[in-house]
């Protein structure tokens, strides 16, 4: 018979502590592939692309001209588009409207657009400026709201409030929380 030494238990004990620190990193590997296949970034896989100019033109004709600093497209079934410090012109039969964020995302095959970080509208012919903080809407019905701060100049009129919303491109525009309004005057005799 043979008997207990103490090098044999020091031994057991010392491969008893190396098995389960094996078992432990096995377990927290499969948590972790878990995880990164549960969050799963549709945008994962993708390079931003840097310089971009886009062409559009929709079932009506009007033409879209997107300029941004970069791009990222999702993988997703939405395929949203990510651009940053982008200016989007539209031509919509000759009233150019232009759009500046620092930050877009349009889906839906370019129609549904969501920007942010100092959005401006401003349609040169018609005397329109629009200032926000967000925007969000469709190109196709020419509909947009924010519950942010406006500052709107349109013609001789100034208009400061907390929330917009606004239809088909301007027929119906209605400013959502306390709003100044300010009529310039003119001198001419």
């Amino acid at each position: 018979m043979k008997m207990i030494t103490g090098k044999s238990i020091f031994a057991s004990i010392i491969v008893v502590i190396i098995l389960s620190f094996v078992t432990q990193i096995m377990v927290n590997d499969q948590k972790t592939s878990k995880n990164v296949q549960l969050n799963k970034d549709p945008y994962d896989n993708k390079e931003e692309v840097h310089g971009v100019k886009i062409l559009q033109e929709n079932k009506k004709g009007e033409k879209f001209l997107i300029v941004a600093e970069s791009l990222l497209e999702s993988t997703s079934e939405d395929k949203k588009v990510i651009l940053k410090n982008s200016l989007t012109t539209i031509d919509q039969k000759g009233i150019f409207t232009n759009i500046s964020a620092g930050h877009a995302i349009i889906s839906n095959n370019y129609d549904n657009f969501n920007f942010s970080d100092n959005v401006k509208i401003t349609k040169k012919l018609r005397k329109f400026v629009l200032k926000t903080d967000s925007l969000s809407g469709t190109f196709e019905k020419g509909d947009y709201y924010t519950q942010d701060d406006v500052d709107i100049v349109s013609g001789n009129i100034t208009i400061k409030g907390k929330g917009l919303d606004v239809r088909k491109n301007g027929e119906y525009i209605k400013i959502k929380g306390k709003a100044t309004l300010n009529m310039l005057l003119s001198n001419k005799k």
